[in-house]
């Protein structure tokens, strides 16, 4: 299987010519940088090690290890890595995937996705020429949206409106606990005003908000600390693991002992190597 590496600046690896083989590459870097205004054909983007940065108009994601992101055609990007890392590419050149969402989704790689996606590795650009690869493609295609839960997984939104981003910055350093009046009050806001422009430029509730700040905090320390589910629970402003075990399984898609298991040997073998 070939192996791309991507240099700063200079990446090849995410365009994706329409018309083409759809196939699959394995890649790693030490780091990059690609912008595109936009790909003419969709692809799937896996991290298996290290961390990718991916920006849009409207927002930002992470893509952390054992994660997936679907950049659709058509929209302008920007995917970075700042340290090492390795993936796995699906370019959709004949635009298999019937993408029903809107814009790029991040979602966990779960067990049925790895394995499929680890068998398809054999398609490469070279290979990809037949039927057995096209049905593949087609097969592929039609699952990816239905591995996607919700869509705005560790996803951090930008805000026009200067006051508004102001106050999504605050809410960010200040923790899940924060409420919505200290917000409006830092920002010089009525808490009714504050609500308003929230819903206006976010196309959110501030009660939608504070879930998804909460829920996407609770991934990240589920997969860096050695918390228990219900000290997780507590830090991210949960009064009982039940509530909260329940509220992650519908945003993420999987329980959070699920979660937290996939990371624990990674995070065990950080720790034994520092």
């Amino acid at each position: 299987m070939t192996s791309q590496k991507p240099t700063a600046g200079v990446s090849p690896l995410f365009t994706v010519a329409l018309g083409g083989l759809s196939h699959m590459l394995r890649f790693e870097a030490e780091r990059f940088d690609h912008t595109s205004e936009g790909e003419p054909a969709g692809q799937l983007v896996i991290c298996r090690e290290g961390e990718i940065e991916l920006f849009g108009h409207a927002g930002e994601w992470l893509i952390p290890a054992d994660h997936m992101v679907y950049i659709p055609p058509h929209r302008w990007f920007r995917v970075r890595a700042r340290e090492p890392v390795n993936g796995l590419v699906v370019r959709f050149c004949q635009n298999e995937v019937s993408w029903r969402h809107d814009g790029c989704w991040v979602g966990p790689l779960g067990g049925f996705a790895t394995e499929l996606l680890e068998n398809g590795l054999k398609w490469s650009f070279e290979t990809a020429g037949n039927r057995r690869a096209r049905c593949f493609f087609v097969t592929l295609g039609d699952l990816v949206p239905n591995w996607f839960v919700h869509e705005r997984i560790l996803w951090t939104s930008y805000a026009q409106n200067s006051a508004i981003q102001r106050a999504l910055d605050f809410a960010r350093a200040r923790g899940p606990s924060v409420s919505v009046i200290e917000v409006a009050d830092h920002v010089g806001m009525s808490e009714r005003t504050l609500r308003r422009h929230m819903q206006a430029e976010l196309g959110q509730s501030w009660r939608e908000f504070i879930r998804e700040f909460r829920m996407n905090r609770a991934m990240e320390m589920l997969r860096k600390d050695r918390l228990s589910i219900t000290e997780t629970a507590f830090q991210v402003g949960f009064s009982s693991s039940s509530a909260f075990s329940s509220a992650f399984l519908e945003y993420v898609g999987q329980p959070p002992s699920a979660y937290a298991r996939a990371y624990r040997p990674a995070l065990a073998k950080q720790q034994v190597s520092a």
